[in-house]
């Protein structure tokens, strides 16, 4: 699994994977003038390109922290922007609370990165601390995801789809700061994160997210292997 993480094929793979999903989801061409009403300049907008970029760089974020590579938290930044940006457009106003909250993580997370030695994970956390720490950010993190997904959620206490969105974004959030403490346990809930959006994918029955979702469990664990060996081996290395 640690080639996988350091594999550039497999970075050539998400991309053809991303691109591909778009191609067959038609909105490769689609523009802002048909997910906006903002008059007749926003059909110059290639909003359906600007999505696959966005994506593009979601997979170059994921795959080079995954490397334990700080420009992945640097591209983290630009994809939160944009993914705020194209989410609210696309109707989900919890995006204006929700992506802001990701941006500063991330700023976090790279002022963690810089301050620490180059490959080396902080270390885990162990007994009480560990357990309080883990149950109090998971905590807050599904109750932030909680209140701020009833913005854009109508009836969502009856709807199946509610609870998978809120689950899913506090596991990320959950990840994410795990991420800007750099440790390695996040992969874990990034493999549970995107095994949970696996689910959402086929209850909504968007086959083309299947084969995305996938790949990034793949690459969670890849990471994880990744992150896990290079602990093991700083451990071996210190006197």
């Amino acid at each position: 699994m640690e080639r996988i993480a350091k594999s550039k094929l497999f970075d050539l793979l998400g991309v053809i994977l991303v691109v591909g999903i778009a191609i067959a989801s038609g909105y490769l061409t689609e523009t802002l003038a048909e997910v906006t009403n903002w008059g007749s300049w926003a059909r110059w907008v290639p909003f359906g390109l600007i999505s696959i970029g966005n994506s593009v760089l979601s997979i170059y974020s994921t795959r080079l922290t995954g490397r334990m590579n700080n420009v992945g938290n640097w591209i983290g930044i630009i994809n939160a922007v944009l993914s705020g940006t194209i989410d609210y457009l696309l109707g989900n106003q919890a995006a204006i609370v929700t992506y802001p909250v990701t941006f500063i993580i991330y700023i976090f997370a790279i002022r963690t990165w810089m301050r620490s030695e180059k490959y080396r994970a902080t270390k885990p956390l162990t007994g009480t601390k560990k357990w309080l720490v883990m149950i109090s950010l998971f905590i807050l993190s599904m109750a932030f995801s909680f209140a701020t997904n009833l913005i854009g959620w109508k009836n969502g206490f009856q709807q199946p789809l509610f609870w998978i969105v809120v689950i899913a974004f506090g596991l990320s959030l959950t990840a994410n700061v795990l991420n800007a403490m750099k440790l390695t346990v996040q992969w874990q809930y990034w493999f549970v994160y995107n095994f949970v959006q696996l689910i959402k994918a086929l209850v909504q029955g968007n086959f083309a997210n299947v084969g995305k979702y996938i790949y990034y469990i793949i690459n969670a664990l890849a990471a994880l292997s990744f992150w896990t060996n290079l602990s093991a081996k700083t451990e071996i290395e210190e006197p």
